[in-house]
């Protein structure tokens, strides 16, 4: 019954504000566009979820389209051949070994460093006053 609704306010919303719903995606964010006035192009925007913008939760096609570099919105089959493809590219490129390595760290080296550190480090043997020195004037 909400859709039905909806579905027929949304051409009168897009009468008063000129703005209509194109789509959204799996995050909850919603892409619509503005119809061009006389002077001026069309414009697209993005109404996030939560009104706050994370790059990360925006799908590259959608990014895409927003930026005009795609003529249409992308569908939700669209957006799954994608993912499928980006799987694929990984596990043909090894993703599980090349993260491994990325995350490799010298931990040996870090701990030889910080000892070396400490190593050098005088200590007061007990003889420190807090008030027992003054700048030199």
């Amino acid at each position: 019954m909400f859709k039905r609704i909806t579905g027929l306010l949304r051409p009168i919303q897009k009468h008063f504000t000129g703005k209509t719903l194109v789509g959204s995606d799996k995050f909850g964010n919603k892409y619509v566009f503005f119809e061009p006035h006389e002077d001026s192009k069309q414009r697209r925007m993005i109404e996030c979820v939560g009104g706050v913008y994370d790059k990360d939760k925006i799908h590259k096609l959608w990014s895409m389209w927003l930026n005009h570099t795609r003529d249409d919105p992308p569908t939700e089959e669209v957006e799954e051949e994608d993912a499928r493809k980006r799987l694929e590219e990984r596990m043909e490129r090894g993703f599980q070994e090349d993260s491994s390595k990325a995350s490799s760290v010298n931990v040996s080296g870090m701990f030889e460093a910080m000892n070396t550190d400490q190593d050098q480090q005088k200590s007061s043997g007990g003889k420190f006053k807090p008030d027992g020195w003054t700048p030199d004037k």
